[in-house]
């Protein structure tokens, strides 16, 4: 635990003690509990199971709420309906055979993801590539950057940064199809440098936002065979950058987005 003070100030304090802090309530705690969200091959609800080291009870909720003793007890492993995120306290049973007072666990947190199939979009005449546009915005640059008249517009065979236009400090947004070969549960990867985000038919998927280095980021859709949206928006704001798109088919080998499957 680290607790954080204002600097002592001979001139508003004249005690030469300037703070007494009082911890109540101090001794022994519930170790905090271990979430577990398996996904087995096929399956769009995950296995949730809640671990402790020891013998105590474990409240959860589903609401965002904080656990309380009075909150649902966890007896086994279950599967969740809906996509939720999970809060989890120990607390130290009735009869738990000790002498010192066992205090609750830190709480642990994890968001529980349910996927949902995305039915195809019709697409009438489909070409390949993917649209782009480019924006070379001034001051502060990140993806609310992305807005107003683009310096640039064209159509990409990959998505990527190589049609910028200036060394750094720029923006783009990529919008398009992406054409599905079967049905199956897909992972999205972008790493990017600096900050991305993917969507597949209007929803995020991948969060990669923030100003930083090389860094990637995933997550899953649940696809049936046919053409899907995607959009993907990136900026630089400086220094080095890069970007770059992958997906991975459940079983199947991770690869950058091939240039036959991105349409408009």
């Amino acid at each position: 635990m680290e607790i954080s003070l204002p600097e002592y100030n001979p001139n508003k304090i004249k005690s030469p003690h300037a703070f007494v802090l009082k911890i109540e309530d101090f001794g022994k705690f519930v170790p905090k509990p271990k979430i577990k969200v398996e996904y087995k091959p096929g399956q769009l609800k995950p296995l949730v199971t809640i671990e402790s080291d020891g013998d105590f009870n474990l409240d959860y909720t589903t609401d965002g709420s904080i656990p309380s003793p009075n909150s649902t007890l966890y007896t086994k492993p279950f599967m969740p309906e809906k996509t939720m995120t999970i809060n989890v306290v120990g607390y130290a049973q009735p009869n738990y055979s000790s002498n010192t007072k066992i205090l609750p666990s830190a709480m642990a947190s994890q968001q529980i993801k349910v996927y949902e199939w995305k039915k195809a979009i019709k697409i009438p005449s489909p070409l390949q590539g993917i649209n782009y546009s480019y924006f070379e915005p001034s001051g502060k640059i990140n993806l609310n950057s992305i807005t107003g008249t683009p310096a640039a517009t064209g159509i990409a065979d990959v998505i990527s940064n190589k049609n910028k236009k200036r060394t750094d400090k720029f923006a783009f947004e990529f919008t398009g199809y992406i054409r599905i070969d079967s049905d199956g549960i897909y992972a999205f990867f972008t790493d990017s440098d600096d900050g991305s985000m993917l969507y597949i038919d209007d929803e995020e998927i991948v969060n990669n936002d923030g100003d930083h280095g090389n860094v990637e980021k995933s997550g899953k859709a649940a696809l049936k065979k046919g053409f899907h949206k995607i959009k993907v928006i990136y900026f630089d704001s400086g220094g080095g950058n890069s970007l770059k798109v992958l997906m991975q088919k459940e079983g199947g080998a991770k690869m950058e987005i091939p240039k036959e499957l991105l349409h408009h």
